[in-house]
């Protein structure tokens, strides 16, 4: 009877693990920022319900990350929290000194709370989370891997944290490669190698390097994705070519669309479609803007009749573009034109979102009021989105809930969970094979 009670209890964790997903999942995150970035006040605390703090959508270097909007937030239900280290004067064993940190605060966080919260460190424990509890799932990940990656052990000893994915390159041009160098003067700064090559030596681009390529087939060979943000359009097409040599799905979890957002960083849609045809997933920030779209982007949004840059307006519009290529690009990946997709090929066409909340950037401005583009009108009722933005992670909802109503296809969305788990279980699965 015990052995039958046993068995029948493994297969049912079988069962639950195997189950396919559909939550909304926020692909990074940054819950401890105040590691690396002092500036930062501490994230993860609970603030007293009936006193909260006074946020605004325009919160750089401000903690918007506290527990109670991570608690039962029904706009994000699993959130990959990345962790990452200063990318200047910092040397290796630093670097993975603070990483650890993090990741034991993040850890002994939901300890601290376990009816609320609980960290999942392999896409069966994060099924078996969904499926079982009422849990926000947490997942650790990293931003920026120069200092962390030097050999197959130390991409295995990453993986053994828990790691689900690497950002390899961050802000800066390093061993790995060129970083992206966006219009603004901050990011020039930071970046000052690149905008040195590309003021004194604009022939010359970085791509990627040798040390690169063996740095993603280390983190491959361990179970851990790479994630290709923030490199240099020479340095993307480098690892992008690379990947499909050695068979490896790219992972984007926060690029912007160039004809949209016309910058360094952003995807053009030749590259998405390179994406998806290489078994990867592309997903968007959802603080975008748009930037010196092409002549007929910028055609289409002058024809809009309401249309506020910088809010939600902005996410929906290039969220939608993005969404009706990909389905384009449906016969050229799968064989079969969208609308004749099964569910399960559609979820290999997903589009995953980042919100990036603490990581240096703002979030929707409100289309109403003081600093929105239109008056506040009295006798209507308004969300707080509508009047105040993006404020916090706790009105993610709200923002999903008014794409609903705007009638935009979320699925795309709810599907990316599933199949951010089904390339973290390929990835599993080939460890040593790459």
């Amino acid at each position: 009877m015990r052995v039958a009670a046993i068995l029948c209890a493994f297969l049912l964790w079988q069962n639950l693990a195997a189950q396919e997903i559909r939550e909304y999942m926020d692909l990074q995150c940054h819950g401890t920022m105040h590691f690396p970035h002092a500036l930062f006040h501490q994230n993860l605390l609970y603030f007293d319900p009936a006193n909260p703090p006074k946020l605004s959508y325009s919160h750089t270097l401000t903690n918007v990350n506290y527990a109670n909007y991570w608690e039962d937030n029904k706009g994000v239900r699993i959130i990959l929290n990345g962790a990452l280290v200063p990318e200047l004067w910092t040397t290796r064993w630093e670097a993975r000194k603070s990483i650890l940190e993090q990741l034991k605060y993040v850890n002994d966080f939901a300890a601290k709370y376990p009816d609320k919260f609980v960290v999942a460190r392999t896409p069966k424990e994060v099924r078996h989370y969904v499926s079982t509890t009422n849990k926000t799932v947490i997942v650790h990940c990293i931003e920026g891997a120069e200092r962390l990656v030097y050999n197959q052990a130390d991409a295995c000893f990453w993986a053994d944290q828990g790691i689900a994915f690497m950002t390899l390159i961050h802000l800066i041009d390093c061993r790995f490669g060129g970083a992206a160098t966006l219009p603004m003067i901050p990011t020039k700064l930071i970046n000052f190698r690149g905008s040195f090559r590309s003021i004194f030596h604009p022939n010359t681009t970085k791509g990627l390097t040798e040390e690169g390529r063996k740095a993603i087939v280390w983190l491959a060979n361990a179970g851990i994705m790479t994630d290709i943000t923030h490199m240099s359009p020479q340095t993307r097409a480098d690892v992008l070519a690379f990947m499909d040599e050695k068979g490896i799905p790219p992972l984007s979890t926060h690029e912007s669309f160039q004809p949209i957002q016309n910058n360094t960083r952003a995807l053009t849609p030749e590259q998405i479609l390179l994406i998806y045809r290489l078994g990867g997933l592309v997903s968007l920030p959802i603080a975008i803007s748009e930037y010196n779209p092409y002549p007929e982007y910028q055609a289409r949004i002058d024809a809009l009749p309401n249309f506020c840059p910088g809010s939600i307006d902005s996410y929906k519009f290039t969220y939608e573009i993005v969404d009706s290529i990909i389905r384009s690009y449906s016969e050229a990946i799968l064989g079969k034109p969208f609308n004749e997709l099964t569910e399960a090929q559609k979820v290999l066409l997903s589009i995953g979102f980042q919100t990036d909340f603490n990581g240096w950037t703002d979030h929707e401005r409100p289309r109403y009021g003081p600093e929105g583009c239109y008056p506040i009108e009295p006798g209507v009722a308004y969300t707080a989105l509508d009047t105040q933005g993006m404020a916090h992670p706790g009105m993610l909802h709200e923002h999903w809930q008014w794409l609903e109503k705007e009638g935009v296809d979320l699925n795309p969305i709810k599907r990316s969970s599933e199949r951010f788990l089904q390339m973290w279980e390929l990835f599993m699965e080939k460890r040593g094979s790459f």
